[in-house]
């Protein structure tokens, strides 16, 4: 048996607001934010509420969200299948109780399918040499690393 939790929060103190719009929400294992930096529809940035650290972005607007937010290390692109479900957590108000329900599922099945490659991008992190501080870190992983099921 799963439990789902739904609740509803205002963006963290700090987090700097564009002409768009920010919902936030806890969805059973993950507190998060998507905004809409430019008001027209569209997710740019989805950051977890306990570090105010963009995990995704909108390809091609990683400049525009560099500019409200830092990125996480292991930071990557949203997919199409991950833009259109964000997107319509912009327009929650408008959700039936089974939609929301079928937008949380595909957020966990996207967290389930994409976490073995998050990790993989942590260990590295953790894995470098701190006696080396010339090691080169990969901030992003690149669009051919991540592989979506």
């Amino acid at each position: 048996m799963m439990t789902l939790v739904g609740c509803a929060s205002t963006p963290p103190a700090g987090v700097s607001h564009a002409q768009g719009k920010t919902v936030c929400d806890s969805y059973i294992i993950m507190n998060m934010c998507v905004q809409d930096l430019m008001g027209d529809g569209t997710v740019d940035m989805v950051y977890f509420t306990d570090t105010n650290e963009v995990f995704m972005y909108q390809a091609g607007r990683q400049d525009a969200v560099g500019e409200v937010m830092s990125f996480h290390r292991c930071a990557v692109p949203l997919d199409a299948g991950m833009q259109s479900t964000t997107n319509q957590i912009l327009q929650r108000e408008n959700l039936s109780l089974t939609e929301e329900l079928d937008i949380t599922r595909r957020l966990i099945a996207n967290y389930v399918a994409a976490k073995p490659t998050i990790d993989a991008c942590n260990a590295r992190f953790t894995q470098k040499d701190p006696d080396n501080p010339a090691q080169k870190d990969d901030f992003f992983i690149s669009d051919a690393d991540w592989d979506e099921e």
